[in-house]
């Protein structure tokens, strides 16, 4: 797959100021369509300010951000995700007293919570949440209440609800974070095979060794700005990186 880069994800002089902090700094950056994007950086560099003022959570003071060449600075998140971009947080966001496949089926917004406690479903909805819930491996506790869940298979559930979005780019913030060593494979392994069929990737997190086995392009933010960029072999031994991110 070719990458092309003018029809991904795109910020243009993003700034974001809390009282006297400016947490994202006049960030120019361009994410690599098709690929597995990394976004890494210190803590407090500004990582997932930029993922919110991106996806919507927050408005940015300044700058713009364009996804397949359109402007879509500022809109609401639900817009965000009508335009193709689904994201995860830093800290899952389930409904815990809801089952497994309840929480997949709110996720695809055409069914309100009180309705889905009332029983009603889409049959096509409770299919594709079923398939995708094979897919991610957690089949087998659709029944379970969403709060009963290790927190990593929380992680799976939130990823698989973004799914039933079917979006074209994929924001994961922090997706090995919590997870013990065996889901973080499994993680990994899905956004590889999501993006070998055509799902593009933007990844925050901090566990280096899955940032660079699994990304093709990786960004470094340093007090709210890209400082280097590039694939993984390189970015890692960049001297700005080194400084900035590893102290040395």
């Amino acid at each position: 797959m070719t990458a092309r880069t003018e029809d991904g994800l795109r910020t243009t002089g993003l700034t974001r100021s809390f009282g006297g902090v400016r947490a994202v700094d006049g960030a120019t950056v361009a994410f690599r369509n098709g690929e597995i994007n990394a976004l890494i950086g210190p803590n407090g560099s500004g990582k997932t300010t930029f993922f919110n003022c991106v996806t919507g959570m927050i408005r940015p003071d300044a700058g713009t951000v364009t996804y397949r060449g359109r402007a879509i600075t500022g809109r609401p998140p639900h817009r965000i995700a009508r335009a193709g971009i689904g994201r995860t947080f830093q800290l899952c966001r389930v409904f815990p007293r809801m089952t497994v496949l309840e929480n997949m089926l709110v996720a695809v917004r055409r069914t309100r919570p009180r309705e889905l406690l009332a029983g009603a479903r889409d049959p096509r909805d409770v299919e594709k949440a079923r398939r995708l819930l094979v897919r991610v491996g957690i089949d087998h506790l659709e029944r379970v209440e969403a709060g009963n869940l290790s927190y990593g298979q929380q992680k799976l559930l939130e990823l698989a609800a973004v799914l039933m979005g079917d979006p074209e780019t994929v924001m994961l913030d922090e997706p090995a974070g919590g997870v013990n060593p065996a889901l973080i494979g499994r993680i990994g392994a899905l956004i590889r095979e999501l993006n070998a069929e055509g799902t593009t990737f933007l990844v925050v997190e901090h566990n280096m060794d899955l940032v660079m086995s699994l990304s093709h392009h990786v960004v470094v933010f340093d007090r709210g700005r890209p400082i280097a960029e590039g694939p993984p072999d390189v970015v890692r031994n960049d001297p700005r990186v080194l400084e900035a991110y590893l102290g040395v």
